[in-house]
């Protein structure tokens, strides 16, 4: 005799247009673009094999429906929160089954979002704000996840359904006030109740290079230690390095004499990118062979070569390991950047999305400047328990309000500092978003002691933030204290010599200057910020106003006409004649100097 089947059946749909309050389910294939590129016949067999699994067996198993299948997306219904919570768990370990005979790189991993909510019934489809809520939900997940509402958490005992981790309010996409979010996870998956899990390492926004120590010829213990030493002064120069992750040497030091195929050091390392060379030693003096490839494919992305005599090496007085340095750092943001624009957002990893950005941004093209906004609004769905996606878009915002895009400054004000506020409530310390903030302090309110409290805060919390330095030069100049701004600005200079943004730097370091009477050296810095980018608006004005002040007025008009040509709509503007901050430091000097050189009002 078969035993009785106790398994209460699927409820049935609700009538066409009827109202109820059910529990909304939303699963989604985390990175199924990339695993359709990778193998597409194959996964969309396991994706159709596991969709027909939760249709015929784990949803009837908890009561509950499969409203739709579309595409990388399940939309399901349940009666109560439990029997929801209880499936999305089974979903996670069946997906997980599908992953046993495959690499890593092909798993198949849900993120999962519960809201309960009054939904409109009909035939096929459920409809209301609740679904799309419950759709947010999932993509704040981490892959492997599951979020849930206040709503659904309210039917949840802690521990006995779940472990349930409150992560407090959080933002998500076309709502303008947060929602507060619960992670849930198996009873006694989590931490102990009350602790909190930790932020997403920032590690996952910073490409990773493996330096293996170098190969030194001809073969001698003596040169063998060069080799290492050498990797040892490239590996502490690219660490310094704002967007790289850099591994120890302890980590990659066995892999110089015996190396394993570039798919299995990816997965060893966890690298995207390796630099290898050779050492060729004669007498004091050394060349180096370096090759950087990504991994896991190997595609070299460059090759180069240097002379050192080996005692100016390591006395910091040669210029092979700046000269590595900038040029891998170089390389690995151009990637990013081609990457960026030429890939769908979807498919690339949450480095090159960060970096790309950064880069688009700086770029200031306007199509690539409006692209860096995508590429960040991927990386905040993709990690919204991370602040420094959240403190970049705070820093566009500010750049399109400088670079004259914006056409309602209080709407960019209220932008920037929202998105500031957003990464401060997830990290209080965090140094660019404290940056962001008094920046945006400064450029909308002429709020300079608000916009001094958070650099210092800033700095107290990463002194080699060049941007902050450069930020607090403004507010010395702002309140009179030029020595102390022309010294803050040099010290981001200083922090900055391959930073994409030293363009900022130098034409902060022309304010200082300017403030200070040294109008050469504002004219000097200015030039050279538009070396560095000549789209910088901010860096044609004050290239203009140095150089009327400096009395050479005809060089002024020449730089003028070179602004107007690259910015056609050019204004000297109500914020340069009337702002506070430009009254204290030049007494409307600098304005009057933009009018008389031709700039139009």
């Amino acid at each position: 005799m078969q035993p009785l089947d106790t398994t209460p059946p699927p409820p049935p749909p609700p009538p066409s247009g009827e109202t109820r309050r059910r529990v909304i389910v939303f699963a989604d294939l985390a990175e199924s673009v990339r695993l359709m590129q990778r193998h597409e016949a194959d996964a969309i067999e396991r994706w159709r094999h596991f969709a027909a699994q939760v249709r015929g067996l784990l949803l009837p198993a908890h009561a509950g429906r499969m409203v739709r299948m579309a595409g990388d997306g399940l939309l399901m219904e349940f009666a109560q929160s439990p029997s929801a919570v209880a499936a999305a768990l089974a979903l996670h370990e069946a997906i997980g089954r599908t992953n046993r005979d495959h690499d890593a790189a092909d798993a198949m991993l849900l993120r999962i979002g519960i809201h309960v909510a009054d939904v409109v019934f009909d035939e096929f489809e459920v409809y209301g704000a609740g679904v799309n809520l419950a759709a947010r939900l999932s993509a704040m997940a981490q892959p492997g996840q599951t979020i849930v509402s206040a709503t659904a958490r309210d039917a949840l005992t802690d521990g006995l359904h779940a472990d349930v981790e409150d992560l407090g309010l959080r933002y998500v996409k076309h709502l303008d006030e947060p929602v507060r979010a619960f992670r849930v996870a198996r009873p006694g998956a989590l931490l102990q109740h009350g602790a909190r899990l930790p932020l997403p390492p920032a590690d996952d926004l910073q490409p990773a290079v493996a330096v293996v120590p170098f190969v030194t010829l001809p073969a001698d213990p003596q040169h063998d230690a060069l080799g290492h030493a050498m990797a040892d002064e490239v590996i502490a120069a690219l660490s310094r390095h704002a967007g790289l992750r850099v591994l120890s040497r302890t980590s990659t030091a066995a892999l110089r004499d015996q190396m394993p195929d570039l798919p299995r050091l990816h997965q060893m390392l966890g690298a995207s990118f390796l630099l290898t060379g050779r050492c060729y030693v004669n007498g004091a003096r050394v060349r180096l062979n370096v090759e950087l490839c990504e991994l896991p494919g190997g595609q070299v992305l460059w090759a180069g070569s240097a002379n050192a005599d080996v005692d100016a090496l390591f006395a910091g007085q040669d210029e092979l390991v700046p000269h590595v340095v900038a040029n891998v750092g170089r390389q690995v943001l151009a990637r990013a950047l081609s990457r960026v624009r030429g890939l769908p957002m979807d498919t690339l990893p949450s480095y090159t999305l960060y970096l790309g950005a950064t880069g688009l941004m700086n770029s200031l093209v306007p199509s690539d400047f409006e692209r860096a906004k995508v590429a960040l609004d991927h990386l905040v769905e993709r990690h919204p328990r991370q602040a420094s996606p959240y403190a970049m878009l705070a820093r566009w915002h500010v750049f399109r309000s400088v670079q004259g895009w914006a056409n309602d400054r209080a709407v960019a004000s209220a932008a920037a500092q929202e998105q500031s506020r957003r990464a401060l409530d997830l990290d209080p310390t965090h140094a660019v978003a404290l940056c962001a903030e008094g920046t945006a302090r400064m450029n909308f309110h002429d709020d300079v002691e608000g916009a001094r409290r958070c650099y210092l805060a800033a700095l107290q919390s990463d002194p080699q933030e060049a941007y902050t330095w450069a930020a607090l030069s403004a507010v010395h100049s702002v309140c009179g204290e030029h020595e102390a701004a022309c010294a803050a600005a040099a010290r981001a200079l200083a922090l900055s010599p391959l930073d994409p943004c030293r363009f900022v730097f130098e034409a902060y370091a022309a304010v200082a200057a300017l403030g200070a009477r040294q109008h050469d050296a504002a004219v000097t810095h200015a030039q050279a910020s538009l070396r560095h980018h000549a789209l910088h608006a901010p860096s044609h004005r004050l290239l203009v106003g140095s150089l009327w002040m400096a009395g050479r007025h005809a060089d002024a008009r020449a730089a003028t006409q070179n602004y107007l040509h690259s910015h056609p709509d050019a204004r000297v503007g109500t914020a340069w004649r009337r702002s506070t901050q430009a009254q204290q430091v030049w007494g409307g000097e600098f304005a009057e100097a933009l009018h008389c050189a031709g700039v139009p009002l």
